[in-house]
């Protein structure tokens, strides 16, 4: 083998050894097929090249480069290297995650099951998700919102009891405080007045009780008479509702003559019922008679001791005849006013 043959071979060898190295360190298998796929992003959230591409967790890629969007929208072409050992389907999502706590970025492809078959050099969708920082901010947010509006109120609150600390609200306070307290005293004192009211007429409340007792015992023993009254009086009521309306009418005529026959005797004059009408003598009996007898019910009625020994709460003062005619002449005198 001549010297030139082996040189060129040996350069050759190195070259093919460097290419396989500079692809290597690059984390590419220049032995395995490959294709490319093509996300765009808004941010890629530090995501760096040579970064793994997963499925599931598994590694079939990684990020081959970043650029630039070529419509100077500001917008990023991130571009995948992924081998030929997963389908990659139309519309997979390309998530942007955190791979660690550190915050180092990663690519996870989620695949559509059933869809077609992507070709290499199609443009996935991209997302992004949240980072640990972003998620904890998330969560202490409303915290934060409630945390804030605890504040203001506590605010407000330190603020209304500074006003109630002066001198002037204190005493009002406390001259409120007071009544308050004066109130519950007199309550007290009216609640023990009353109870002992009730020990005082026990006796009294405890007859009236056995009086109702009885009562409605009597009531209970009668109920069968009670029943035959008002079975009575239906058979009555049903007879007057069932009479003839024609006898009815003949009566009312002969009652009508007779009443006629007698308004005429007593204009005559004759009888004793003419004599009761037309004699003054009787008409000043009857009189004075209907004057005593009112002045009798005004004394049963102011006076009913006199008549009837019954006391349950004790005796009652009693009037005299002119002490009683003075309290109907003011009564009369309100009713006119």
């Amino acid at each position: 083998m001549k010297t030139e043959f082996k040189i060129g071979l040996a350069f050759v060898l190195g070259f093919l050894l460097l290419y396989w190295g500079i692809n290597f360190l690059k984390g590419e298998d220049v032995f395995n097929a490959q294709k490319k796929f093509y996300v765009v992003y808004e941010n890629t959230e530090g995501l760096l090249a040579t970064r793994p591409v997963t499925i599931n967790g598994y590694q079939v890629g990684q990020v081959n480069n970043i650029a630039f969007h070529p419509d100077q929208s500001g917008h990023l072409v991130v571009t995948l290297q992924v081998t030929d050992e997963f389908p990659i389907t139309e519309g997979t999502v390309a998530k942007i995650y955190s791979a660690s706590i550190m915050g180092e970025k990663s690519i996870s492809l989620h695949t559509k099951k059933g869809a077609p078959l992507a070709l290499s050099g199609d443009t996935l969708v991209g997302d992004t998700e949240r980072d640990l920082t972003q998620e904890v901010n998330m969560q202490l947010a409303p915290i934060k919102a409630r945390t804030e509006e605890l504040l203001g109120t506590l605010d407000t609150v330190i603020g209304l009891a500074s006003g109630f600390l002066d001198e002037r609200t204190s005493q009002n306070f406390k001259s409120t405080f007071e009544s308050i307290e004066k109130t519950f005293q007199s309550v007290q004192q009216s609640a023990a007045e009353i109870s002992d009211y009730l020990s005082d007429n026990k006796e009294n409340f405890d007859a009236i009780s056995t009086n109702f007792r009885s009562l409605s015992e009597e009531l209970a023993a009668n109920g069968e008479d009670i029943s035959k009254t008002i079975k009575s009086v239906e058979a009555i009521s049903d007879s007057l509702a069932n009479a003839k309306l024609t006898e009815t009418i003949n009566n009312m005529e002969s009652i009508t003559a007779r009443f006629d026959g007698l308004m005429a005797q007593l204009e005559q004059g004759d009888g004793a019922a003419s004599k009761l009408i037309y004699d003054e003598e009787v008409y000043g009996n009857l009189k004075e008679a209907t004057e005593n007898l009112n002045r009798l019910l005004l004394d049963i009625k102011y006076n009913p001791n006199k008549y009837l020994h019954v006391s349950v709460f004790g005796s009652r003062t009693r009037y005299t005849e002119e002490e009683i005619e003075a309290i109907e002449r003011d009564i009369d005198s309100k009713k006119e006013e």
